[in-house]
């Protein structure tokens, strides 16, 4: 479950940190679309990506088995390490899919004008998405917050009210009825009327 972890202390001990929450998530485009799939970790300090490689032959597996090697990482590499300061988090519900946008921003935290979209991850898995979605929220706001290089990372708190469904609030009506109106009052109306 946990590869980048693996990957990270097998292969780059020089550029290691623990990993604060690492999952599977699916990159997608503006319309929903999956486009490729990750193993994305969070570290203090940056973003990791990690994908498989694909192998040519199902003799390689029985090799690396005969050799003692980790399997779940000799077909993974580390795709892309992304430093904090440069990222603005926004995490957000559609229906019953749990969403995270990454933004990339300048030092003074304004976004980058680019032609580039904006990289949009779900969540995936049946049971597990939205307790991933939750724990990201979390430890993106808790760097945040311990933190303070980094207070551009993400522009709302996890527990904000922007990533809530519209379904999901609550709409309070409120309705003004006039009071009655005492026998002395409604006695001069009365009389102004005739």
């Amino acid at each position: 479950m946990f590869r980048l972890q693996k990957l990270l202390l097998a292969e780059y001990e020089e550029i290691y940190e623990p990993l604060l929450v690492e999952n599977p998530i699916v990159l997608v485009d503006v319309h929903g679309i999956g486009l490729r799939q990750y193993q994305m970790g969070l570290t203090c300090n940056h973003l990791l990506f990690g994908c498989d490689k694909i192998v040519e032959s199902s003799r390689r597996w029985s090799w690396l088995l005969a050799k003692g090697l980790d399997y779940e990482i000799e077909s993974f590499e580390l795709a892309c390490i992304l430093p904090l300061q440069f990222l603005r988090f926004h995490f957000y519900r559609k229906s019953n899919r749990y969403l995270m946008m990454v933004t990339a921003v300048q030092p003074s935290g304004q976004p980058v004008m680019s032609k580039e979209q904006p990289m949009i991850f779900e969540f995936g898995g049946h049971r597990y998405k939205q307790h991933y979605w939750h724990t990201w929220r979390e430890r993106v706001a808790s760097i945040r917050v311990m933190q303070s290089g980094y207070n551009q990372i993400t522009g709302a708190s996890p527990f904000s009210s922007t990533d809530v469904q519209l379904e999901d609030e609550i709409i309070t009506v409120a309705q003004v009825h006039r009071g009655f109106l005492t026998p002395s009052l409604c006695s001069s109306v009365c009389r102004l009327g005739v």
